[in-house]
């Protein structure tokens, strides 16, 4: 019997054996007769029956002039897009968004965090910038880590001499700290070393997922309410965040968002007030607010002085000398009761004696 046929002979047995352990396996939860096994899907994205957003990473080149044709363009994400709307009913800082089975939120409390200590309430152009700055990034640590790897294919090019020491050194250090942590040693499939491809899937997998991250200012993500809206004639399931947010509920609203209301946008203002006034929320801003705060405060003061003042004139009545009220006073004491005056005036008289 030749090699191949040897070959053949055990690959048959290995796929026998494997399909005799997984029918006897099933036999035991009711196969075939109570449980047919898993259902079998029909929509092809599976899951939720969502649809993947699915952008090109690294992105596909799109160079706008010769430098670029040359050197290649900046990578730019392809961000899941938000689509704002104005309505008298929800209110003027609703959006949503296509509801893909891979969005990525940031969790509540990292959000909050983010608006309250960063006065963050509408405007998510800071972070974006920072996602995108992240995003390209990854790429061109993608790009340097293709390029050390590719070094090794030509034995002629030591990499550790100049000009290429500067351009490994961008991507060694993940090297060196995969090392100290001990994960060399253990990256390794028969002598083969796996660390290189594993870095550069992780960074594909970081660059990836910034392309499905979502910013939802001034709400919190777990406010998104799912539903659908035609968008092009065509049903599509979003995700919808509309109405007061929370976070201007529980904490007070940034001071310059109010002033852009009461100064600028006076019909988000008078919105505002007319449909949650009654939550008792600061929709003026602060400037407003300590105008009002110290003209009552001046208020209460002149009420208070002037209380005490008549309660000050009443005590000085009473408390001071008075001839005609004490003259009265006496002469009714000795009018109504004469007797315990002759008594007390006996009793003064015997001791004097």
């Amino acid at each position: 019997m030749s090699l191949e046929s040897l070959g053949i002979n055990l690959r048959i047995k290995l796929v026998l054996a494997t399909s005799w352990f997984i029918e006897n396996t099933a036999k035991l939860f009711g196969y075939p007769k109570i449980s047919q096994g898993m259902p079998i899907g029909v929509d092809p994205n599976g899951g939720y029956g969502l649809p993947l957003h699915q952008p090109r990473v690294p992105p596909a080149p799109d160079p706008n002039n010769i430098f670029e044709a040359l050197f290649g363009n900046v990578p730019k994400s392809s961000v899941i897009e938000k689509f704002y709307y104005e309505t008298t009913r929800d209110g003027y800082y609703n959006f949503y968004i296509e509801h893909y089975r891979n969005v990525i939120f940031l969790p509540d409390w990292l959000s909050k965090w983010i608006q309250l200590t960063f006065d963050m309430a509408v405007d998510t152009a800071s972070l974006e910038i920072i996602r995108d700055t992240l995003f390209s990034l990854s790429i061109y640590f993608m790009f340097f880590l293709q390029f050390r790897t590719m070094l090794y294919y030509f034995i002629s090019i030591n990499p550790y001499t100049r000009p290429w020491i500067y351009l490994i050194s961008l991507s060694d250090w993940i090297y060196d700290l995969l090392f100290h942590l001990g994960i060399t040693r253990r990256a390794t499939f028969f002598g083969f070393p796996l660390l290189s491809m594993i870095v550069n899937g992780v960074a594909g997998v970081i660059a990836d997922a910034l392309n499905h991250v979502v910013f939802t200012m001034p709400y919190l993500p777990s406010e998104g309410q799912p539903g659908q809206i035609l968008i092009d004639g065509v049903p599509k399931e979003v995700i919808l965040f509309r109405y007061l947010p929370a976070l201007w509920f529980s904490e007070p609203i940034p001071d310059k968002l109010r002033e852009l209301w009461y100064t600028q946008r006076t019909d988000i203002y008078k919105f505002m007030t007319t449909n949650y006034n009654h939550l008792n929320i600061d929709f003026l801003p602060n400037r407003i607010l300590r105008q009002i705060y110290e003209s009552q405060h001046a208020k209460a003061v002149l009420n208070s002085l002037t209380e005490n003042t008549e309660k000050m004139q009443i005590l000085s009545n009473h408390a001071f000398y008075n001839p005609q009220n004490w003259s009265h006073e006496l002469t009714s004491y000795f009018t109504d009761k004469p007797e315990m005056f002759i008594s007390s005036f006996v009793e003064h008289t015997t001791h004097f004696i």
